[in-house]
Order: C-alpha cells, then sequence, then structure tokens
C-alpha cells in the first residue's frame, strides 16, 4: 500500500518522540480537539483517514470534542458537510477513539481522578481537569494529543513538573458575583491581565461554587489566557500547600462590565437577524438541563428560540428522565455531538444572545455574528411569555 505524505510525517514525529521516552511519562488518556469540519477542512479530513488507514491505533482510552453537526439532523447543515464531518469521526473511530463528540468528557464519557496524568487537548476541559479535579494535563495541541494517544505518552514539562504548577500572579475579587455569566466575565478578565502566567485567585464566597459557574469561569479564561491551571483558592487541591504570587491584582465589577461591553451589543430595531439564545459552552451537564427545566416549569413558552448544547451522553440521561418534552414545548431545542460552532448556525442571519463569554468571543470572531451576553435568568425574564 502507497504511503501518503500525511503518514509519513506524522510517522516521524511518532518515532522522534519514541526514541526520547525518558523524557515522556506514561499517560491514562487522552481527549483531542482539532475535530470539526469547519475548522480543519479538507485537508484535516485527509490527514486523518490516511492515519486511520495505516494501521495506527491509540494505546489509551481517547475521546473527541464536539464536531460541527448533530448525526441525528442531517437536514439543518449542507449535505457536503455533514458527511464530511461523519468520515471525521468515523476516522477517529477506527483509531480507536470513543464518539464522544463533547468538550465536558471529565463529566460521564472520560472521568478522570486527582494526580491522575492525561493528555487532553481542549481548553475548558484541561482547565476543569487540573483546577477543580487536580490531574495533570498540559494544554495539549490538536496534533500533540493525537500522537500521545497513539503512544500512550506525553511530555514531562510544564504542568507534568512541580515548577510548572507554580501560580505566578494572585488575583483577588471584590464584590459580588450573581450567575454564570459573572463568573464568565470574570474568568476572561482575569485570562487578558494574567495571558501566559498561572493565577491564584481569591472569591469572596466559594460555598456556592457550583458546576456551572466554575465551568464558565474557566472556559473564559481559556478564551482570552493561554495557562492550562488557575489555582483557585478553596477549590483546587492543594491550593493551601502553594505560594502565594507576591504580585497581586485586585479586580471589581468594573472590570466585568468592561468585558461584558467589548463581546456584547443590542440588536438594532430594523435589524433582519433573527434572535436566538445559545446555551451549552461548554456542554451541559445533566444537572444543568435539570435545572433549566425547573426554572421553565414557570413560563409557558420562550419567545425567542432557545438553543442548548449537550454531549450524547448527556442527551441519552435526559431522555431517560424524560425531561426533553417539556423543554421542547417551551420553545428549547437541544443538540448534542456539535459545540455552539453549529454549522445551522453558520447558515442563519441570527443575532445570538448566549450566557457563554467563550461562546460570544468565538461566534463574533469566527462566524461574523451580533452577539448579547445575558444570563439564562435575564433572558428567560426577558423572552419568557
Amino acid at each position: 500500500m502507497k504511503t501518503s505524505l500525511n503518514e509519513k510525517v506524522f510517522k516521524k514525529i511518532l518515532s522522534s518522540l519514541q526514541t526520547g521516552k525518558k523524557e515522556y511519562i506514561r499517560i491514562s488518556s487522552a481527549h483531542l480537539s482539532g475535530i470539526s469540519y469547519l475548522n480543519i477542512g479538507d485537508a484535516g479530513l485527509e490527514f486523518l483517514e490516511d492515519l486511520s488507514k495505516s494501521g495506527l491505533r491509540f494505546r489509551v482510552k481517547t475521546t473527541i470534542n464536539p464536531g460541527c453537526v448533530d448525526f441525528d439532523s442531517p437536514t439543518e447543515c449542507e449535505t457536503e458537510v455533514f458527511e464530511k464531518q461523519k468520515k471525521i469521526v468515523n476516522s477517529l473511530k477506527t483509531m480507536g477513539a470513543i464518539e464522544s463528540l463533547t468538550c465536558t468528557p471529565y463529566l460521564l464519557d472520560n472521568i478522570v481522578k486527582k494526580g491522575q496524568r492525561i493528555a487532553w487537548a481542549e481548553s475548558s476541559a484541561v482547565l476543569y481537569a487540573n483546577s477543580i479535579i487536580g490531574a495533570h494535563t498540559n494544554k495539549e495541541g490538536s496534533l500533540t494529543a493525537l500522537a500521545s494517544a497513539i503512544l500512550g505518552y506525553t511530555a514531562r514539562s510544564g504542568i507534568h513538573l512541580r515548577k510548572g504548577r507554580r501560580p505566578e500572579i494572585f488575583f483577588e475579587y471584590q464584590g459580588e458575583l450573581n450567575d454564570e455569566l459573572d463568573y464568565g466575565l470574570l474568568g476572561y478578565a482575569i485570562g487578558l491581565k494574567a495571558e501566559a502566567k498561572t493565577p491564584y485567585l481569591r472569591l469572596t464566597n466559594t460555598h456556592d461554587l457550583h458546576l456551572t459557574y466554575l465551568k464558565q469561569l474557566l472556559a473564559s479564561f481559556g478564551t482570552s489566557g493561554s495557562a492550562p491551571l488557575v489555582w483557585i483558592e478553596g477549590v483546587t487541591p492543594g491550593f493551601s500547600k502553594v505560594r502565594k504570587p507576591g504580585r497581586k491584582i485586585v479586580l471589581d465589577r468594573h472590570e466585568l462590565e468592561k468585558v461584558r461591553k467589548m463581546l456584547s451589543e443590542e440588536l438594532p430595531s430594523n435589524s433582519s437577524e433573527k434572535p436566538v439564545f445559545v446555551t451549552g459552552c461548554p456542554h451541559y451537564s445533566l444537572e444543568e438541563i435539570e435545572n433549566l427545566s425547573r426554572i421553565l416549569n414557570n413560563v409557558k413558552k420562550l419567545s425567542v428560540e432557545a438553543w442548548v448544547f449537550t454531549s450524547r451522553s448527556v442527551y441519552s440521561e435526559a431522555l431517560r428522565k424524560r425531561l426533553l418534552r417539556g423543554l421542547y414545548e417551551r420553545n428549547v431545542k437541544l443538540f448534542k455531538d456539535s459545540c455552539v460552532m453549529y454549522c445551522g448556525l453558520k447558515r442563519r442571519n441570527a443575532y445570538v444572545i448566549t450566557n457563554s463569554v467563550k461562546a460570544a468571543y468565538y461566534l463574533r470572531n469566527s462566524f461574523r455574528l451580533r452577539t448579547a451576553l445575558k444570563s439564562f435568568a435575564e433572558f428567560v425574564n426577558t423572552y419568557g411569555v
């Protein structure tokens, strides 16, 4: 069989890694990003198909990020996009990947524990694994995570070294954080100031920090900053044993409002853009879907469609618990397999309302859509009837 250029190049990468195992450590799992056809296009598809045909297989449990389609809704997107996304996923499945298609693998599909060495490439998942669970993963690139999945090793660098986990800049937020959007705005503000430095964060209250808030805080930080870890006082395993950095930055509500103005704009009254509320960046957990259902029990219907993105695993659990019918009746649509960078949204002339700072950033910059930032409670109060 003829060996393609892609396969030759990748085998050279693998060979160079294998000859330096003393500088590498064994991992227990991998999570791959860069699988959306809208991102990697035909060149990426060809590369993954070549690898799958070469006989290379994953040596550790490997999950994959969302694509750009819902495989149960083929008419939502262009046929070519749908079929090519399916080929990408099938190539990875051939190599041994679990068809997770989620940016929150830590919930159900790729559960990890404190101290585990892993190689993950989705920034929000990396930050959650390190900052909340206490696992160890660098913010891998698409190719390095792919190589690690095949080898079962990753580089002994960065977060895998004690010095690579040290906090470098101290942040203290003084003020109230009322909802998931506030936490997202704070995360983005910290990332802008920290850049590549690892932050240590002190909040006024940590007793009510539930999953939704943590996910938004870290996903937004990963959008504007590049460190793979945020030390959150009272939350991150081992926080009491690290030395607090000498440099300290105090943040307040003013910093949050600055971020909001950067990524949020009201729709002009004469606009032809159709509003849609987009949430699930990162993907919703079952707990979040249950909470959404409870909030909407007091609403007959939403005057604007709400699009909720989640994993297939969580969707199946929500279906089993009979949560979906009530949501659909209230003008809520659930999508799986895709992130908010969804092919159906790309085709729309939409004005996006979202409670995710990360979603607003990417929908504005990649899809060129207008965005407005509102918490879910704000959205329901405005559009619930």
